[in-house]
């Protein structure tokens, strides 16, 4: 990399403290490239894509290399047999594809010859629905890095000289748990109306549905920095991961149900791997869907207070933290650890709204949680909120204005934060079902919450146009692949969404559905959806039912005015 100031080529990686010792490859290793599509400084702050790359650089049977968007180009992708992305939310399409460019790749996967390395991707963006990238890889991995990516490289090396590059595909597939390969299924379409009708393995020994793969047991796979660097986000921050999933299955949450089965590594576990991070920084950050529903949370907190008292500069950070799970010794604790603001995520201001997407939290919760950081003496709370939710009624978002008047009224000495998304249908949620509601209505609800809420909280809306396109890839098919190349071909801005299909559709190569079939329709349950060719360890059956199980709702919002 060049710094842009000075000139000089640099290299990062020269700052770098490794928390491990990384093993010689050995003659003939699996040549793999881990690659992120972001800049080093983004890449290194993602705890689970350090992780994978430190197992990886410990197997001699690998010969493992860290790919980012502003290394690239220091690569030849004939250096590698394999390279895996880290794909973890709907938008790193366009780098990826962007990276193929640079590396001179065909887009799609079915356009590169033999010597072309194999390349996947996993995450939880792919884990869901991989479907509208399907023709850009050869093969995704469902499930958990950790169970998925040793066994991925031995099975290459077994069979690294098969024929053809669907020969080894398929014994990819057969041998590797948990390895889809969209070009061993055939999807087919109704004519008309547009729906999937079938979708049929090639081969009668490919699994289907593929079954997604998780680590039974944390303990033996804490996530935890590997690699500590002043160069990233988190600069020189030893992140560990607390808890893996969440139990209160918010209908809309991706977290909620692709992670099932929720889990937490021990409390002595924990411990130990941040022991071994305190040597080297003081700076540690804790992580997890939720963190404070780990059993032993107290005693955590217990026993970072005590490493406070025994290190004055000791910091600590966190993921966002349920209200009523945000107690009075916890507030105190990250007081402690010099932290300025907490987070909460609240969704809707209406108690009756929360109950309907199964977040079941009360308004004396949240008040209490907002009283017990401002006791703490922390500066700051930031709520997280959301509008064009299923049901949702204006009504509803007013309920949202009124909840932060009456988390000021009450903490008049706490600066408050609003981030307010628009809700996006997920793959894998009971909700996935349901409509995203239109960009026009999700705009005039942001701007509800901004004008009224100018004296009150620092409100952020999310772009309704982005999550419009967010939803549609969340619950598109493989037919948008071209879609997506012409949308990156004309720039990839806000602008180019509808300009891109119109164009397809003008010259006769559009094979889908206009883009509000995608985002804004509501589905049955007797539809085939694209992702049914996975399985992640809910039947489809009961997501339907807990979509429709809501306690009846009441005619008004209950608000807290």
């Amino acid at each position: 990399m060049t710094n842009k100031r000075t000139g000089v080529s640099s290299d990062p990686t020269t700052s770098e403290v490794l928390l491990y010792k990384p093993k010689p490859a050995q003659e003939g290793s699996v040549r793999l490239a881990l690659a992120y599509p972001a800049p080093y400084s983004i890449a290194m702050s993602s705890l689970g894509y350090m992780t994978l790359f430190a197992q990886l650089d410990q197997n001699p049977q690998i010969q493992a290399t860290r790919v980012f968007s502003d290394t690239l180009s220091q690569y030849s992708p004939k250096a590698f047999d394999l390279v895996g992305y880290s794909f973890s939310f709907e938008l790193d399409i366009l780098q990826i594809l962007q990276d193929f460019k640079t590396w001179g790749l065909p887009l799609y996967a079915a356009e590169r010859d033999r010597h072309a390395p194999l390349i996947f991707a996993g995450g939880p963006t792919v884990m869901t629905n991989p479907e509208p990238f399907a023709p850009f890889f050869d093969f995704f991995l469902i499930g958990e890095g950790e169970e998925l990516l040793n066994d991925l490289a031995l099975a290459y090396e077994r069979h690294r000289e098969a024929p053809t590059r669907e020969a080894l595909l398929h014994r990819l597939a057969v041998e590797v748990p948990g390895l889809y390969a969209p070009s061993l299924y055939h999807v087919s379409y109704h004519p008309e109306e547009g729906y999937i009708t079938a979708i049929e393995p090639r081969f009668e020994d490919v699994p289907f549905p593929v079954q997604k793969q998780f680590v039974g047991n944390l303990d033996n796979f804490v996530a935890a920095s590997p690699i500590l660097t002043p160069d990233t986000v988190f600069s020189n921050t030893f992140l560990v991961e607390v808890m893996r999933g969440c139990s209160h299955r918010c209908r809309f949450c991706l977290a909620s149900y692709s992670m099932l089965p929720t889990r937490g590594a021990s409390l002595e576990a924990i411990i130990e791997r941040i022991e071994t991070g305190l040597p080297y920084t003081h700076k540690i950050g804790l992580l997890g869907a939720l963190i404070a529903d780990h059993p032993q949370f107290p005693e955590l907190c217990d026993y970072l207070d005590a490493q406070m008292d025994r290190y004055s500069d000791m910091k600590l950070s966190s993921a966002s933290l349920r209200a009523d799970t945000l107690t009075s010794q916890i507030a105190r604790t990250f007081k402690k650890g010099k932290q300025n603001q907490l987070t909460i995520a609240v969704e809707s201001g209406s108690e009756s709204l929360r109950r309907r997407i199964n977040k079941n939290l009360k308004h004396e919760a949240i008040l209490q949680a907002a009283a017990n950081v401002a006791e703490a003496g922390l500066r700051g709370l930031k709520v997280y909120g959301m509008v064009g939710l299923p049901d949702e009624t204006e009504d509803d978002v007013w309920a949202l204005v009124e909840l932060m008047k009456s988390l000021k009224r009450e903490n008049p000495k706490l600066e408050l934060h609003l981030g307010c998304s628009s809700f996006v249908p997920k793959a894998w949620t009971p909700f996935q079902w349901m409509p995203k509601l239109d960009t026009k209505t999700i705009q005039h609800r942001h701007e509800v919450l901004r004008k009224n809420l100018l004296k009150v909280a620092d409100v952020r809306p999310t772009s309704a146009k982005w999550d419009f396109f967010q939803a549609l890839l969340s619950r598109g098919d493989r037919r948008l692949a071209p879609f997506v190349v012409r949308f990156l071909e004309l720039g990839g801005s806000l602008g180019s969404m509808q300009r891109a299909f119109k164009e397809l559709q003008a010259n006769g190569s559009v094979d889908f559905p206009p883009l509000e079939w995608y985002a804004q329709r509501q589905r049955t349950v007797e539809e085939i959806l694209p992702w049914d060719l996975l399985h992640l360890g809910v039947p489809k059956d009961i997501l339907y039912k807990e979509s429709l199980a809501p306690p009846p709702r009441s005619s008004q919002a209950t608000s807290v005015a």
